[in-house]
Formats: C-alpha cells, sequence, structure tokens
C-alpha cells in the first residue's frame, strides 16, 4: 500500500485535526487520545473518515494521569506507528499538537524511537485564519540528519546556494539538472521528498521545506555535527564491550 498515514494526538480541541488533514491528505489516520475523550474521537472520526476519504482508529490512551501514563503513552504511540508501517505506507507523521504537554513530550519521543517525523499545527495570529502549508512546523526524523551529514560537501553547498545565490523567484529550489553538476542522481531528490527535507513541484523542480533549510543550515554550518551524526550511525555498537 502506498500514500500517507498520521498518528495524531487528540484533546479537546479538534481544529489542528483538519488542518493536518488539509496539508497531508492522508490514507490512513489514528487518533491517540485519552479515555476521556475516546467515544467523542470515535464519532469524529466516522466523520472524517467519510468527509476526506480515508481510513482510520483510535488509540486510546488508559490512566493519563497516573504514574505509569508515560509507559501508556509511549506504548500506544509505538503500537499506532507499527499499525501503519505494517500498511507499508509511504510515509508517517506524527502530530503532537492536541491533548496534554505529557501526551505530545512522550509521543514525541516514541516518534524519535520509531525515526518518524514529528510536526505541530502553530495557532495563527490575532484573526488569521489557519493556513496548512504556514502554520504547520515539521521537526526532522534522525534519519533526515543522518542521509544529509553524509552527503558530500559540494552537495552541501549546492544545496546552501540555493538560498542564498539565486533571485527571489527560484530562492530554496533546487533542480534535476543543478544536483547533476555534483553527480547527484535524479532519484536521490525524490529520496528526500520522504523525509520532508524537499517537497516536489514539478518534474524537474524541488523545494526546500523549512525542516530542509534549517537542516542544511546547521549541517553546512558546523561540520562537527556533521561529523558527530556520521559517527553515531556508521559506528556499530559492540555488546561485548557494553556488558564487559
Amino acid at each position: 500500500m502506498s500514500g500517507i498515514g498520521l498518528v495524531l494526538t487528540l484533546g479537546k480541541s479538534t481544529e489542528h485535526v483538519k488542518t493536518s488533514l488539509l496539508k497531508y491528505s492522508p490514507n490512513h489516520l489514528i487518533l491517540l487520545t485519552s479515555e476521556d475523550f475516546a467515544s467523542t474521537a470515535r464519532r469524529q472520526l466516522s466523520h472524517w473518515k467519510k468527509q476526506y476519504d480515508l481510513e482510520g482508529d483510535v488509540f486510546v490512551i488508559e490512566n493519563l494521569f497516573s504514574n505509569e501514563a508515560s509507559e501508556h503513552i509511549m506504548t500506544q504511540t509505538l503500537l499506532a506507528i507499527d499499525f501503519l508501517k505494517m500498511a507499508e505506507l509511504d510515509r508517517i507523521l506524527l502530530g503532537i499538537t492536541g491533548g496534554t504537554m505529557h501526551m505530545a513530550a512522550v509521543a514525541a519521543s516514541a516518534a524519535t524511537i520509531a525515526d518518524v517525523p514529528v510536526f505541530y499545527v502553530k495557532q495563527p495570529d490575532g484573526d488569521q485564519v489557519i493556513q496548512p502549508n504556514k502554520d504547520i512546523i515539521e521537526m526532522p526524523s534522525l534519519s533526515a540528519f543522518s542521509i544529509l551529514s553524509s552527503m558530500p560537501l559540494e552537495a552541501l553547498e549546492l544545496f546552501v546556494s540555493s538560498f542564498t545565490d539565486k533571485d527571489k523567484k527560484e530562492k530554496g529550489q533546487i533542480t534535476v539538472s543543478d544536483v547533476a553538476t555534483v553527480g547527484m542522481p535524479p532519484s536521490y531528490l525524490n529520496y528526500l521528498t520522504k523525509y520532508s527535507v524537499l517537497e516536489q513541484i514539478d518534474e524537474s523542480t524541488y523545494t526546500f521545506t523549512y525542516t530542509g533549510v534549517s537542516l542544511i543550515r546547521t549541517l553546512h554550518s558546523n561540520p562537527n555535527i556533521r561529523k558527530l551524526i556520521k559517527a553515531k550511525t556508521e559506528q556499530p555498537e559492540h555488546l561485548d564491550h557494553m556488558f564487559g
């Protein structure tokens, strides 16, 4: 199965769900909520499934305010992500806007463990309407860091030049012909879209996401971060020494 899967934390407010659905057009939606809001979530999900033509499920966190709450949140979040991974979707993302701060923090930690990107829907200022492309803040996965950190320096410099040297109309854009100058295959651009580094505009043109710009600037300006990430992802763990 192809497509996008979303896991969204949910409390009383639901506005962020609609914004997320408009932004990502998922094939499958999982709502992660507490026992207090489970019945409401199921009713709302039934409506959204018809309205947005998607599949969906509700995963319930038991005893949200107990001493074991963190374990319950972690377990249900990982189960939700694993459920979507078994569906073999192209992309899985976790939204942490709804619910309690505790729920958001633990769910984000679970997403990091599962190497799933996290996003947050911010509240627009004043009377402004919500704009999905503007009001959703994406946070990179560990894979996005490691993939970019392993690229040759000339490729990073090329990416940086796309939002520093190009004119206003083309700022932040990269083309198939651009990356050919550093020997990068066009398919690699499609690969980077899966990690929310790029978004495809047309057959040969891509634009960097906010996440992509932030990661590239960080890695390019601080080579020590690149070395640290590369060493961490390439060095195998030797269990015999860890416990000896």
